[in-house]
């Protein structure tokens, strides 16, 4: 390996990195991750500034967790490129664990706030709990996300499915091939898996948001013609009267007021905590 480098040819996994653009460009999967990460970066990067007054726990931790699981699929995406392809489904576990918890921490203040302050890892048990407890999701839905865990996890694991790729059967041996060799078909599977959980990671940002209509109808209308696209099901319970959401959009863009606003709202309402007054006896 030495010698190669001295020779100035480049290592295995440049040239795989280079076999892979080559072919990648023309694969389907490869615009659907381009796709999901645009609206995944327009979820998770939305706001940048988050004022030390102004910010609820909930709120900066959800953000940085969605965040979090975007930049793990940029690095699934790189990994890919380059070869490593068991390592990057061990990545994909991580962005499933990030998105997941992020819808969690987006509506549970407390926990947010013991998350920030403890700076411990929550299991993933603890989110298909609370999907199962909170938000009432069905066992089928949950079993689902579980499903996808456990097979990521055999992955994350030195498992005899995570550490056999790394041999081809011969005739009459196994062979341990010391070289990161190009295999299209492969490739194009976890660039597919990529995309598949960036789609998922979107799907957490909109859980995440108080009230999906709260959300531009464009971007949910893409999504949901994305997922359509990818799953090539019409998934009708995705359906919406798109004129309505955006009339409703709209409203609410409207009426909104800048967060920097809340305190003095809060003085001034007659039914802040400082303005109540005992009711006169009768």
């Amino acid at each position: 390996m030495a010698e190669e480098h001295e020779l100035g040819e480049p290592s295995d996994d440049v040239v795989h990195l280079g076999k892979f653009l080559e072919v990648a460009q023309t694969w389907p999967e490869t615009e659907w991750y381009g796709r999901a990460m645009a609206m995944l970066h327009y979820g998770a990067f939305y706001i940048e500034r988050f004022p030390f007054e102004e910010t609820f726990e909930n709120d900066l931790a959800a953000t940085v967790a969605l965040a979090r699981s975007y930049r793990q699929l940029q690095a699934a995406w790189v990994v890919t490129s380059h070869g490593f392809l068991a390592e990057s489904r061990n990545l994909l576990r991580a962005v499933y664990e990030s998105a997941g918890l992020a819808r969690v921490l987006a509506k549970e203040p407390k926990l947010a706030e013991q998350w920030i302050r403890d700076g411990k890892w929550f299991p993933d048990v603890r989110v298909r709990q609370w999907l199962s407890d909170v938000r009432r999701d069905s066992p089928e839905e949950v079993e689902k996300y579980q499903h996808f865990y456990t097979e990521a996890s055999a992955w994350a694991h030195p498992t005899a499915e995570s550490c056999m790729g790394q041999i081809s059967v011969e005739e009459d041996h196994f062979y341990l091939n010391p070289a990161i060799t190009f295999e299209e078909h492969a490739c194009q599977e976890t660039v597919a898996l990529i995309a598949s959980t960036a789609l998922f990671a979107c799907f957490a940002f909109r859980n995440a948001v108080v009230d999906e209509r709260a959300i531009d109808p464009a971007w949910r209308r893409d999504m949901y013609d994305l997922a359509r696209e990818m799953s090539r099901e019409s998934m009708p319970h995705l359906d919406r009267d798109w004129e309505a959401e955006n009339a409703h959009y709209d409203a609410v863009m409207a009426n909104l007021r800048d967060r920097r606003y809340l305190n003095g709202q809060l003085r001034t309402h007659p039914r802040a905590y400082a303005n109540l007054k005992p009711q006169e006896p009768k």
